[in-house]
């Protein structure tokens, strides 16, 4: 993302001024992030209790992950939306997924932390990298039988 700044005289001053024209530009450029799956949740082997299927992002080797790239050392932070409607895919019934993220600056799912709404800012590591375990939770008791699809969104921001 680039941002530019123009400042100077308008067209019409610049005719008035005999073609004198100032114009000074600066750019700030943004370094983008780049997101990488490296793989999705696996809802499909995780076994549901008392009808809810649960999957902890800091143990369980079902949940999702992720590495966000971008400048080395830099601050970020980090939303996403907690909850999501899932639709099977040949109908319309629906389930309301509850998402549960942890993230690390190093590659260890053990030692992630919880990303609530309350958190602290978060650094990309000294190689441009951070990593997220994407889990969650959703009540199967009023489930149609059937593959239920949806999407997880994460931003991940400059600071």
């Amino acid at each position: 993302m680039a941002g530019f700044i123009l400042s100077g005289f308008s067209e019409a001053a610049a005719q008035e001024t005999n073609n004198k024209v100032s114009i000074s530009v600066s750019a700030q450029v943004i370094s983008s992030i780049e997101m990488i799956t490296i793989h999705s949740m696996d809802l499909s082997s995780a076994k549901p209790q008392n009808n809810r299927l649960r999957i902890d992002p800091q143990t369980s080797g079902n949940a999702g992950k992720m590495v966000a790239t971008g400048t080395p050392n830099a601050d970020i932070r980090i939303s996403f939306l907690r909850q999501r409607e899932l639709t099977r895919r040949n109908g319309s019934e629906t389930l309301i997924f509850n998402y549960r993220v942890a993230g690390n600056a190093k590659d260890d799912q053990s030692t992630a932390e919880i990303l609530n709404r309350e958190n602290r800012d978060f650094k990309f590591n000294d190689k441009g990298h951070f990593y997220l375990w994407i889990g969650g939770n959703v009540d199967l008791s009023t489930a149609a039988p059937g593959n239920y699809q949806g999407e997880f969104t994460v931003d991940i921001e400059y600071i």
